[in-house]
């Protein structure tokens, strides 16, 4: 042959052999005639075959090997033992050059391989197709009462295993599972399993998206990634590998996206507790007393109400649905139409720390639940406060997701990522200063507009908020135009941290460890300065 890869006989024959293509009647039949007459067409097969491996031919049974080789007229001429010699082949080193190895069998014990390997895959009045099941097993180790010679399983069946591990891949899904004993588990068909315990890594490819396991807590549907599933008597978990997948409750209520990274705990009681993806690279701070005082800027934490919105089909579904795009309305009215709040739960009442680090139990640990967790959280600080000196001001920082500030209604600050709804919709001006690095943001520091604050308080609004789960990490700092800072080595101005109460000495301690480590990373600075902190004359 030519150029067997410019050969659509060839290609046909080897995608049957590798059972990757089905064909009909009319082209088996062609196959098998051009087969029968073309030695070189059975010699390239018998090459390519050997390429992938002999093993798959050799185990066929006695009998239909002389079936086939009786088809071909071939059989005076084949050795007695055709299979051994074969198995004898297989085992002798790979030293010789290919044309030799091949020539090593008889020809004609070559072409009775390659033709009987392609009848067997493509001429169904040879052998009746076994019924594949819906998985078969590829290894099984360990301490288990599954008989060597089983290899398929089949629809409703239960597979228990003590101790060990279990290879296994379901047929018409492609979906590939590994597992750990203690297991037992239930094959409900070809994309659904329930799991009674023990631990299974699923990798699913495009064919098997939409793959379900059942636990009796949660079900988990697959969107195209991997994932590991545990179950047992308190419960189950689940980790996402890569990709991302639909968490649903077993009484079909609204499902919840996961992404990669993200993990969630779910006990017998109905309590889940979820723990997002895309850290930030630097600590989340203790929590200070959260009880507003006179002086606190006070603030409110949001989520959205589970049930409020349709179950998210995928990732751009949950954008849209997000909580940040519930804010707009408020935002574009001034601070003052809060007809959406009614899809709204509340945590408990929140006193302004300031942002700096990362924030991801923060919805737990200021009492929001339950609510949506996929579609995120955002905390509304406001009141009206100045600093110790009059003058112009503007903001830095960055957030990922969400961070905004208005000064008398009117946005002066948004810093949020580039996919939030603040930063797409409402268009606020901004500068990105790559050079100066700030957290994860690919685009450096965001710098918002001066703003004039005289001898009188200015009403402030800041939002800071998670788009999805609840990780987000963030930084807001402020500088008065004519004042001097310390910079770091790389030429960042270390601008103080927005604050309306001067922090006590243990969060001090924690802020410096903060700033020490974001230097260390290149990731940004900022100072803690008593004559910055902005004086609070009212808080909402």
């Amino acid at each position: 042959m030519s150029d067997p890869s410019k050969d659509t006989d060839f290609l046909d024959l080897l995608a049957a052999w590798h059972e990757n293509k089905s064909l009909t009647p009319a082209r088996r039949k062609a196959l098998l005639g051009r087969l029968e007459k073309d030695e070189a067409l059975r010699m390239e097969l018998a090459r390519e075959i050997e390429m992938a491996g002999l093993t798959r031919a050799a185990q066929a049974g006695e009998p239909r090997w002389l079936e086939l080789e009786e088809r071909l007229g071939a059989t005076k001429n084949l050795p007695i033992d055709f299979e051994s010699e074969i198995m004898e082949r297989l085992r002798k080193p790979e030293s010789e050059p290919r044309s030799t190895q091949i020539l090593g069998l008889s020809g004609w014990a070559w072409i009775g391989l390659a033709a009987a390997l392609a009848f067997a895959f493509i001429n169904p009045f040879v052998q009746k197709q076994p019924d594949p099941g819906v998985a078969k097993l590829i290894r099984l180790e360990g301490n288990h009462a599954v008989s060597p010679e089983k290899r398929i399983l089949h629809k409703d069946e239960k597979f228990d295993m003590e101790e060990g591990l279990v290879e296994m891949a379901f047929h018409e899904t492609g979906v590939h599972l590994i597992g750990t004993g203690p297991l037992s588990m239930t094959l409900l068909g070809n994309n659904r399993i329930f799991l009674d315990q023990g631990e299974i890594k699923l990798v699913v490819p495009p064919q098997g998206i939409g793959f379900v396991v059942d636990t009796l807590e949660r079900k988990f549907v697959d969107l195209g990634t991997s994932f590991v599933v545990r179950a047992g008597p308190s419960g189950s978990k689940v980790l996402v590998l890569d990709g991302e997948i639909a968490v649903g409750n077993r009484n079909d209520r609204a499902s919840r996206l996961m992404s990669k990274g993200s993990t969630a705990d779910f006990d017998r009681n109905g309590s889940v507790s979820l723990r997002a993806a895309r850290p930030s690279g630097v600590p989340e701070l203790s929590l200070p007393p959260m009880s507003p005082g006179k002086a606190s800027l006070r603030g409110r934490i949001f989520g959205i109400k589970e049930g409020v919105f349709p179950p998210p089909g995928n990732r751009e579904a949950v954008k849209r649905q997000a909580i940040a795009g519930q804010f707009l309305p408020l935002i574009r009215s001034g601070f003052q139409n809060q007809a959406r709040f009614g899809n709204f739960v509340q945590g408990r009442p929140l006193r302004f720390t300031g942002i700096a680090g990362t924030y991801d139990r923060f919805p737990l640990r200021t009492s929001l639940a339950p609510y949506s967790v996929e579609r995120g959280w955002m905390a509304w600080y406001s009141g009206e406060a100045k600093p110790l000196a009059s003058g112009r001001y503007r903001f830095w920082g960055y957030a990922d997701n969400n961070l905004l500030v208005a000064i008398d209604r009117k946005p002066v600050f948004e810093g949020s990522r580039y996919d939030s709804h603040f930063r797409n919709e409402l268009k606020i001006p901004r500068n990105n200063h790559p050079l100066l690095p700030c957290l994860n943001a690919k685009a450096g520091f965001a710098s918002g507009r001066w703003f004039e604050v005289g001898e009188r308080p200015v009403r402030i609004d800041l939002l800071f908020g998670e788009t999805s789960m609840t990780m987000t990490s963030g930084l807001l700092l402020v500088e008065r135009e004519g004042a001097t800072y310390e910079q770091t080595y790389w030429g960042q101005p270390k601008w103080p941290l927005f604050l309306t109460e001067f922090p006590d000495e243990n969060q001090l301690v924690e802020l410096d460890d903060l700033r020490i480590r974001m230097e260390e990373k290149i990731m940004g600075s900022f100072s803690v300065s008593e004559e910055s902190v902005w004086s609070v004359f009212s808080g909402s």
